[in-house]
């Protein structure tokens, strides 16, 4: 099975991604019933989810718990970044750019993240594209541009409600997430993907609670519905628990730069979710087909290049910052 993951890691980090195009399928019906203010609102969504997910992610620990004992101070600034800044803040930011009802501008500015996730992969953890890889960045750029937007040709339609705050959230989001991927596939050397899943959850919840209560004090945390918890375990559970564990599980056989470009396969489900379930009056065009097929032609590209050589890392090959 082992060997199977590693054989299709950039598959697994795609398919990971594309879990979390379903999140709109949840979090737009919940945004109605929360408060008016636009970081309140996104705060308590997001912790509520973290509070299932840290339920859900209690198992993981105890049977990683030897191995979260054998983590030192720099192993724990990287997992605390994951946690409080792509899980906790990066989603909050994300939910809030979601919430101005711009989608296509949403998943488009996502696209930057790869830019971001390369540039600190070659920096801090040394990575290099091999040639043959750097031939589909431009492919998958294209291909996720072409799902993203509607017409290519003529963009402006697609973003002729563009709005400034929403666009600024969602590249917010992106550098967090990016910057992420890189400090995930560091502290895979020494934790398994089930462990840095858990943790990524349960850093973020204390983070996400203190923003809560300094920004809307107790009344904050009592605005949720019962009616409305089978949207918040979906959210969870779905786009949440088994997307990561998809995901850091492909990362530990995946270097940080291809698995980020892997992670574009994320707006292949965000617009069918969008069109199909969450705004059903769109319809998706024969150019959004083809950018899936150009995206996914390109990550099987990158999967094969992969499998090669399956880059699982190991904790000597990392940067002198691994040292204790």
């Amino acid at each position: 099975m082992s060997r199977m993951a590693d054989r299709f890691a950039v598959v697994l980090v795609a398919l990971g991604a594309m879990l979390w195009g379903t999140d709109a399928l949840f979090r737009a019906p919940l945004l109605r019933h929360l408060s008016a203010d636009r970081l309140i609102q996104s705060t308590q969504l997001v912790l509520l989810e973290h509070v299932i997910l840290t339920v859900c992610s209690v198992p993981l620990l105890w049977l990683a718990r030897a191995q979260i004992r054998r983590l030192n101070r720099r192993q724990w600034a990287a997992i605390a970044a994951i946690g409080i800044g792509a899980s906790g803040l990066a989603t909050v930011l994300f939910t809030i750019s979601f919430g101005y009802g711009h989608f296509i501008e949403t998943l488009l500015l996502q696209k930057t993240q790869p830019l971001i996730a390369i540039i600190l992969a070659s920096l801090w953890l040394r990575e290099r594209l091999a040639p043959a890889a750097w031939t589909m960045v431009p492919v998958a750029l294209v291909g996720a541009y072409l799902i993203a937007i509607p017409d290519p040709f003529r963009p402006q339609d697609g973003l002729a409600d563009f709005h400034v705050a929403a666009a600024l959230f969602a590249l917010g989001a992106s550098a967090l997430w990016g910057a992420a991927t890189v400090f995930g596939r560091y502290a895979l050397a020494d934790v398994s993907f089930t462990a840095l899943t858990g943790l990524r959850f349960t850093t973020a919840l204390p983070a996400l609670a203190t923003v809560l209560w300094l920004e809307g004090g107790f009344a904050a945390f009592t605005t949720y519905r019962p009616e409305d918890a089978p949207l918040y375990l979906g959210l969870a559970l779905l786009p949440g628990l088994l997307a990561m564990l998809l995901y850091y599980r492909g990362l530990a056989s995946t270097p940080a730069a291809m698995a980020t470009l892997a992670e574009l396969a994320f707006p292949i489900t965000g617009v069918l979710v969008n069109v199909f379930l969450v705004t059903p009056r769109q319809s998706i065009t024969p150019l959004q087909v083809a950018g899936i097929v150009i995206l996914w032609a390109a990550l099987a590209m990158l999967d094969r290049l992969n499998a090669k050589e399956p880059a699982t890392l190991r904790p000597s090959t990392l940067p002198a910052a691994s040292a204790a």
